[in-house]
């Protein structure tokens, strides 16, 4: 069996126990039975040293494999000098000592043998505390040196004939000494501890009433419109007393508990007085800054909405009103000052929000929408812009292999597009590019594409095209909200084609085109200011054209100066338009016959040319072919 080195830490381990099991009954047989006594000492010393031994070791926990035999026990301890007896009374003390002094070594693996204590301190220390709260339960006065052990029983207790003399008077000494301190220790700690408890809970009792009440208290005087005064109505002692019973508790409680009690309830109540005064204007606050801020978040919104409508920067300072102002238009006169303080705070703040995420997500929708474009066969298709107010619709047989067509919304600012003064003409849609992607570069020019804008407004309304950096009226006709044009596909399939409503308060509908075939292409030019009007909103489109006229117009399209006849009041023939024509394009091979088969074609009208070409050309076929050879 492993014995440990220094039985002295299984003492103080001894010792431990009784401070935490004061009750405990070692004795389990007699009192008087010397053997056992003796036995469960050894037992339980050698429990513990065997337990430490299995922690060390990392063994389960078994206390009867550590047990020793009986044999080994009576070798060890020299029971065969001692009477039967005694040896039967050792045998059976030392087996329970041990079992439970193992348990408990197990228990307790920080008493170890490697533990750094001062054992005769250490013991004497706390034997002396025990004592002393022992003698002063049972009334004895303060006088430590009554209930020491004498010098013969530390040594037997502690086994000191075993230690070197040194070793033994050393550990008397100290021993005796820290008795000494631990017994007065405890006497005084019994004596004095129940006040110190009274004392402690009458204060903690006090304090937690007075916090309850104080603080109620001070809320409801702020509630109730009255002054911040701690003591208005703050319960007397004797009130305090009846209240929670005080006298039938201890002095040291009840005065104790209405000290604290006082403290805390002043404490309580003016934190709680200032913190319902601080937590309504908060809450008025609060309120006014979230209604302020929903109502500038949606004033927000609609001016950035404005702003994108009139095209002008993201900068919602630039309609910044006072706080004045803000309190004049939302009737805020009336309300509490927090309140319109948090009003104004919100909706300055509200409408900061509002504006920036409105305009960037309106600008991020028309970034959406600007673009689009769709492969179309060539049995034709419908098409639609991103904001889907334009619409092109294309025949079938127009294109003779699939294309690509897109659809661009321009701003207005864009400078592909510059837009006309105001005088001539109002801007009445955005403005669309509109391309083709033909791989072949053949249509057929005679099948045109239909364009339609949405559009309800006046009568005076129009589709422009942008031709040389001017905006051309082409001809429109305003049907069940919108406004139609027809364009050649030719026009606009090598280059792109930028169309945009606008109107013009100068525009003039001679009375004598109603019906007319030619009705479109005149309106055109007159429109564009190549051809002109007779003072009575005329244009007798089927007079002949004179010789005059026909080389003024001529010279306005093609951008020419042939010379003027010089008999301008005469009429011109069909031969001598087609000779003006070739002399202003260069074209030797232009023939009016091809001008003639299109106006049969197109406008079911068949040319008197057709019976000579030595007849008088009209105003509206000179106009028509203008326009056709042109657009």
């Amino acid at each position: 069996m492993k014995q440990k080195l220094n039985i002295i830490v299984v003492i103080a381990a001894l010792f431990c126990t009784f401070m935490l099991f004061p009750a405990l009954s070692v004795y389990a047989e007699s009192e008087n039975d010397e053997g056992y006594k003796d036995g469960y000492n050894s037992g339980w010393t050698d429990g513990i040293t065997a337990a430490w031994d299995d922690l060390d070791e990392n063994n389960r926990r078994s206390y009867s494999k550590a047990l020793p035999s009986n044999s080994e026990i009576e070798e060890y301890y020299e029971l065969d000098e001692e009477n039967k007896n005694y040896r039967t009374g050792f045998l059976s003390g030392y087996r329970t000592g041990f079992r439970e002094g193992y348990n408990f070594g197990y228990d307790n693996p920080q008493y170890g043998a490697n533990s750094k204590v001062l054992y005769d301190e250490t013991l004497g220390y706390a034997m002396g505390e025990i004592n002393g709260k022992i003698d002063y339960y049972a009334g004895k006065d303060n006088k430590w040196g009554s209930s020491i052990p004498s010098t013969s029983e530390l040594i037997s207790i502690f086994q000191l004939k075993k230690e070197s003399e040194a070793y033994k008077n050393d550990f008397i000494t100290n021993f005796k000494v820290k008795y000494r301190e631990g017994y007065e220790y405890g006497y005084r700690t019994a004596k004095f501890q129940p006040v110190q408890t009274a004392i402690d809970q009458g204060t903690k009792d006090g304090e937690r009433f007075g916090e309850l009440l104080g603080g109620n208290n001070g809320r409801l005087d702020y509630y109730y419109g009255a002054g911040s005064q701690y003591d208005r109505d703050m319960p007397s002692d004797n009130e305090l007393m009846g209240i929670f019973l005080l006298k039938r508790d201890s002095e040291d409680y009840m005065y104790s508990f209405l000290s604290s009690f006082k403290t805390k309830y002043r404490e309580k109540y003016e934190e709680a007085y200032r913190a319902a005064n601080a937590e309504a204007n908060a809450l008025l606050f609060a309120k006014g800054y979230e209604h302020g801020k929903d109502i500038g978040i949606l004033k927000g919104e609609s001016l950035a909405k404005i702003d994108r409508i009139m095209n002008v920067t993201n900068n919602e300072a630039r309609n910044i009103i006072s706080e004045q102002d803000i309190i004049k238009e939302y009737l805020l006169f009336n309300e509490d000052e927090k309140y319109r303080e948090g009003f104004v705070s919100g909706y300055r703040e509200g409408r900061k929000t509002g504006y920036m995420a409105a305009y960037q997500e309106s600008n991020y929708e028309y970034g959406m929408k600007k673009a689009v474009s769709q492969i179309v066969p060539i049995s034709g298709a419908e098409l639609l812009s991103g904001d889907q107010k334009l619409k092109l619709s294309i025949e079938k047989g127009i294109f003779y292999n699939d294309i690509v067509v897109s659809i661009d919304q321009l701003t207005a600012s864009n400078t592909v597009a510059k837009l006309p003064s105001r005088e001539k003409l109002a801007k009445a849609s955005d403005i669309y590019t509109i391309r083709f992607s033909n791989s072949n570069n053949y249509v057929n020019r005679d099948r045109p594409i239909k364009l339609s804008i949405e559009y309800y407004g006046p009568e005076n309304g129009g589709i422009y095209k942008y031709s040389d950096e001017g905006w051309v009226y082409v001809p429109s006709r305003i049907i069940a909200g919108s406004i139609i044009t027809y364009i050649n596909p030719e026009a606009i399939n090598r280059n792109s084609g930028i169309y945009a409503i606008f109107l013009d308060d100068k525009v003039r509908n001679p009375n004598d085109l109603r019906g007319h075939w030619a009705k479109d292409e005149i309106i055109a030019y007159l429109r564009r200011g190549i051809i002109g009007a007779f003072e009575d909103n005329t244009f007798r489109p089927d007079t002949p054209l004179n010789h005059g006229q026909a080389v003024e117009w001529i010279n306005r399209v093609y951008k020419k100066q042939l010379e003027m006849p010089k008999t301008p009041g005469s009429s011109i023939t069909y031969l001598q338009f087609e000779e003006l024509i070739r002399k202003a394009t260069g074209d030797k091979t232009f023939s009016w016959a091809y001008i003639a088969e299109k106006i049969m074609r197109n406008k079911d009208k068949r040319s008197n040319s057709y019976n000579s070409m030595n007849h008088h050309i009209t105003k509206a076929e000179a106009v028509y072919m203008l326009y056709y050879m042109n657009e």
